[in-house]
């Protein structure tokens, strides 16, 4: 009797016999692990190997640790539906961005640090530039006046939200419409 020695690798295809004798089991049980699904054919009779394995593999270890196809498929099933939901929830705010209806955190660090970095200029800025204004006036109320309106030339900095600050202009974000007859923009002018 010559033994013949075959390379396995990922293309690796057996029959029902050589399963079975894998598994240690008949060819009846192998043909009852196709039909719970446990392992798959790629043809009539015909497996493959590495597949099959590994398939059997996970499906004694779960059988060892008590868990049940159904159980398992449920937990496949549940996980599916989390990253489902995570893609749309990706998607909303991609799609809110371009809308220009949220903004990104660098985009509000950055105008913020600005409106900021203005205020404390401004806010740094004040005595030297009253100081001089107030050695004249002797009245309180005068005084008031003056110190009030730097104040609030100076708050005003914080007071100019503009939301087109928060976008930053990035040609990445550019979104190109094309026309809707056959995928493409018309030009009135080339068209003339």
């Amino acid at each position: 009797m010559e033994t013949v020695k075959t390379k396995v690798d990922e293309r690796t295809i057996v029959n029902t016999k050589t399963l079975s004798k894998m598994f240690n089991m008949t060819e009846r049980n192998v043909r009852n692990l196709v039909a719970e699904d446990i392992i798959g054919r790629v043809g009539h009779g015909r497996y493959d190997l590495i597949d099959s394995v590994s398939r059997y593999i996970t499906f004694l270890k779960m059988a060892s640790d008590g868990l049940d196809g159904a159980a398992v498929e449920e937990s496949l099933e549940y996980e599916k539906w989390l990253h489902e939901k995570a893609k749309r929830e990706k998607a909303e705010i991609e799609l809110a961005h371009i809308k220009k209806e949220m903004h990104k955190s660098g985009e509000v660090e950055n105008v913020l640090n600005h409106m900021v970095m203005a205020f404390r200029s401004k806010m740094l800025s004040m005595p030297s530039k009253v100081a001089l204004q107030l050695t004249t006036i002797d009245d309180a109320n005068q005084i008031e006046v003056l110190l009030e309106k730097d104040i609030h030339q100076a708050l005003k900095e914080l007071s100019e939200y503009d939301p087109s600050m928060f976008f930053a202009e990035d040609p990445e974000d550019d979104i190109e419409i094309v026309g809707e007859n056959d995928g493409t923009e018309t030009n009135d002018a080339s068209t003339q």
